[in-house]
């Protein structure tokens, strides 16, 4: 299984903490950042086999940090020249290539996850295409938020209005069967020709597939099994809980 980590970003609303360094390398308060704590994961799960680093901005800083963890050469970082001009779906397609190799996961670089979640993400399920959500009590318009109509999943976006929304997206999915792996591929160069991509999320595949009635499983885990760094008090959350040994 491939794993896909999206960090190109400019982490623009994290500044002047990403003023020299990407968000994915912000120290945490132990002097680990968010991309050791995904690479550790990843390293530790025997079902992963090769993992795909889509880089951009302040490159050099997640080489260096990518190097640190490659003693079997299974780590690989992919540059994305149009990091500060366009948003995720463009790293995406960066990698859509390799999409036919094996079947993979594709996670958001800003993430933090307990252990549990890329054990769960990684088990053996039938083929087809899953999105981890997770369900809370009141959702926040910043949220990337989901609508479930019966068992299938029809709309990601953070436009949605709060009381249509059944879920909150986490960032992260996995993609099974050459089938469902052929489908994705397709939708994401279908997508990448139009005006709009260019400051798409990469979310938005899911809602092209969606218009095609493809089956888009939702994956459930916790509200507590996992976290995002999009704004300062997040970082000192992230902090807090790491001091508590959550993550």
């Amino acid at each position: 299984m491939n794993l896909f980590i999206l960090a190109a970003g400019t982490g623009r609303r994290m500044y002047p903490l990403t003023k020299d360094i990407p968000k994915s390398l912000l120290d945490l308060g132990d002097g680990s950042t968010l991309l050791d704590k995904q690479l550790t994961l990843a390293l530790e799960n025997d079902k992963i086999s090769q993992i795909y680093i889509i880089t951009g901005y302040k490159n050099e800083h997640i080489e260096q940090k990518a190097e640190e963890y490659n003693q079997s050469g299974n780590i690989h970082c992919v540059y994305n020249p149009f990091y500060d001009v366009s948003n995720n779906l463009m790293s995406l397609w960066c990698t859509h290539h390799h999409f036919m190799d094996r079947d993979f996961i594709i996670t958001n670089g800003d993430n933090i996850y307990k252990p549990g979640v890329f054990e769960k993400i990684t088990a053996p399920m039938d083929d087809g295409i899953y999105v981890t959500i997770d369900y809370k009590d009141h959702y926040d318009d910043d949220d990337m938020k989901v609508c479930i109509q019966g068992d299938t999943i029809n709309r990601i976006s953070k436009k949605i209005e709060v009381e249509k929304t059944n879920a909150e997206s986490v960032g992260l999915v996995r993609l099974s069967g050459e089938e469902s792996r052929s489908l994705f591929q397709r939708h994401l160069l279908g997508l990448i020709k139009e005006d709009t991509s260019r400051d798409a999320f990469w979310l938005e595949i899911f809602n092209s597939l969606a218009l095609q009635n493809e089956t888009i499983n939702p994956l459930i885990i916790d509200q507590h099994d996992w976290g995002e760094m999009d704004f300062h008090p997040d970082i000192e959350q992230m902090k807090q809980a790491i001091t508590k040994n959550i993550f």
